[in-house]
């Protein structure tokens, strides 16, 4: 990978002059990145950071399964399952492991602490890619029985960030007996219509609910359209017969 940025020759700036980035990125931008990659950025720096941390893999229902395990020094402290999103990873709470797993005071004065486990999601980093079928259950039942089974967390509790929020919510809708909390930087499901509100005989009472559930369904109807595009693929076929 570096020597084909090493090998890349940049234009000049005056075949691009006056463009700015209006049609892509901007040429002293992509020059700085090219210097950043050959002459700032130390691999081995990287990779001894990465191995502060505990890494382990285990095989999970056929699939290999890399997590971080990072005990606290209290053995009462609560068993704490990351779920990264997409398009990112592990990586994403490597900043406050160290602040989770030290002993801290909730905001009633108890103490608290956490013993922290981030799994790759299966096709992401060291995860190996899940078969065709996979659904975000699966993923939640091989994490459940990665907290109970394998590291032996009879109860735990679990956090998701974007798409990490779908298993996440999996674990607490489906194994609730074992996944005693959950938060989530958003809900990964649609609130009901007023439609399927009426059919489940659902009446909102505040004005606060009543408020939040009209401005969900005018996103739903006119505000998604970026979401529609990012969700949706579109191929283009070239025609044989097209007229120059």
């Amino acid at each position: 990978m570096i020597d084909l940025v090493r090998e890349t020759r940049l234009p000049s700036h005056s075949e691009f002059s006056g463009f700015g980035n209006s049609s892509g990125i901007a040429l002293d931008v992509l020059g700085s990145l090219r210097t950043q990659w050959l002459e700032d950025f130390n691999w081995g720096h990287e990779e001894a950071a990465l191995n502060k941390y505990n890494h382990f893999t285990v095989e999970i229902e056929g699939l290999t399964i890399h997590y971080i395990h990072q005990r606290a020094s209290d053995e009462s402290s609560i068993p704490l399952l990351l779920n990264h999103g997409w398009p990112g990873s592990f990586l994403e709470f490597l900043p406050i492991v160290n602040e989770l797993t030290e002993k801290s005071k909730t905001s009633k004065g108890r103490p608290v602490s956490f013993h922290v486990v981030i799994p790759s999601l299966p096709g992401f980093t060291f995860s190996s890619p899940p078969p065709a079928n996979w659904t975000i259950d699966d993923t939640a039942r091989v994490f459940n029985t990665l907290m109970r089974e394998v590291l032996g967390y009879d109860q735990f509790a679990t956090f998701g960030t974007d798409w990490g929020c779908a298993p996440a919510y999996s674990l607490y809708d489906n194994f609730n007996t074992s996944t005693r909390a959950a938060h989530f930087s958003m809900l990964p499901f649609y609130p009901l219509s007023s439609t399927e509100l009426a059919a489940q005989n659902i009446t909102l009472s505040s004005p606060l609910q009543q408020f939040e559930q009209q401005r969900s369904m005018d996103w739903l109807t006119s505000g998604n359209a970026y979401f529609s595009e990012q969700t949706t693929r579109v191929t283009c076929k070239s025609s044989s017969k097209e007229k120059m």
